[in-house]
């Protein structure tokens, strides 16, 4: 075998090493992002019942302050009964009193409603903050058992990104970057490939005999997909 190809498939087992450690660590990935998903909605809730909160909070201040408004015109208008002259004038006041009294009441009733429901979504606000701290205390042991296995993996890739350095290092300029190029180009994990028998390992088109003689001596790629190939042979 070509001395070049040897430290290709060398160069390609390290990558490949490589490959499933990233593929551990996407799936370490998956699964805090799976924790942090379930986290997000229990959060989520505790922001949309605030959200209500002050949405309500505000209808209610608001009716509030009309309330206020209309407590303060009502006694103007009582005042106002012991200057009328004619009987007329008199019931024609106390009819407007009976009117905003009713209005009154109407929306001291809506001041009431909004009250119970901002108690309300207080209080569902506070099971949220709840249930989230429940999740976050039953999360714990996960995510510190991914953190440990990913720091783990971390080192273990490390290590295998320097073995992997060295071996790239020991690959001439011009066919590290053919192979880079296909490795990038082609999404394989392997593009040395061998044959497999008469035809390229990775597409199986078939490998004319003149060119399978120039594989076995030197280096050679496959005409349809690209490929570095070699003689198992």
């Amino acid at each position: 075998m070509h001395p070049d190809l040897t430290k290709l498939l060398d160069l390609q087992a390290k990558d490949i090493v490589l490959l499933e450690v990233d593929r551990r660590l996407q799936e370490l990935d998956t699964e805090l992002a799976g924790l942090d998903q379930q986290l997000g909605k229990a959060r989520e809730a505790i922001a949309a019942a605030q959200r209500s909160i002050e949405l309500e909070t505000r209808k209610r201040d608001e009716l509030e302050g009309k309330i206020e408004a209309h407590r303060k015109h009502q006694d103007k208008r009582k005042e106002k009964l012991e200057f009328m002259k004619t009987q007329k004038e008199v019931a024609g006041l106390l009819a407007e009193i009976d009117l905003a009294k009713g209005s009154l009441g109407n929306e001291e009733n809506d001041w009431l409603r909004l009250s119970e429901q901002v108690t309300q979504l207080e209080m569902r606000k506070t099971d949220a903050e709840q249930q989230a701290l429940t999740l976050e205390q039953e999360q714990a042991p996960g995510r510190a058992a991914i953190a440990e296995r990913r720091e783990s993996i971390a080192r273990e890739r490390q290590e295998a990104q320097g073995r992997r350095d060295a071996s790239a290092g020991e690959v001439r300029k011009p066919l590290l970057q053919r192979y880079d190029k296909l490795r990038a180009s082609s999404h394989r994990p392997d593009v040395v490939v061998a044959l497999a028998g008469p035809a390229c390992g990775a597409c199986f088109t078939q490998v004319p005999m003149s060119r399978r003689s120039l594989i076995k001596s030197g280096i050679e790629g496959c005409e349809n997909c690209g490929v570095i190939l070699y003689s198992a042979d």
